[in-house]
């Protein structure tokens, strides 16, 4: 796969990422590239205050093996838009495990290993299931 594709498949999933969670102000996403690692770090404002300095912000690291970006990389639109609802879906139930309540003093960050089974996609029909 070409570079320019791979960093194009990258962005799609830090576009799906930024709408996992409700914000009052635009999240950030960014990744970086730890050569067996893609780290994909999602920021998001839980609590908005005047001055931005003040804000209370979230942030959910997820660590992807090179494997399971090349398998994304080689997919059709169809299964990676439903790898895509899958990751969020994932990134919301295991914010919700570490933070239940959602943390408004302190520590509010996550890490997470993104599971090989999300990228289990049957040919047809394509279903939102796990």
């Amino acid at each position: 796969m070409r570079k320019a594709d791979r960093m194009q498949r990258i962005e799609e999933i830090q576009l799906a990422l930024a709408s996992a969670f409700e914000s009052p102000k635009s999240p950030s996403v960014m990744t970086y590239d730890e050569g067996s690692t893609l780290y994909v770090q999602l920021s998001w404002v839980i609590e908005s205050r005047g001055d931005t300095t003040l804000d209370a912000r979230c942030v959910a690291t997820l660590k992807f093996s090179q494997t399971q970006i090349d398998s994304y990389t080689e997919m059709h639109t169809a299964k990676r838009r439903m790898i895509q609802e899958r990751l969020k879906a994932a990134v919301r139930k295991r914010f919700g495990e570490m933070q239940n309540p959602p943390a408004r003093e302190g520590d509010c960050a996550i890490e997470m290993n993104v599971d090989d089974s999300l990228f289990n996609v049957p040919d047809e029909p394509y279903s939102l299931a796990p």
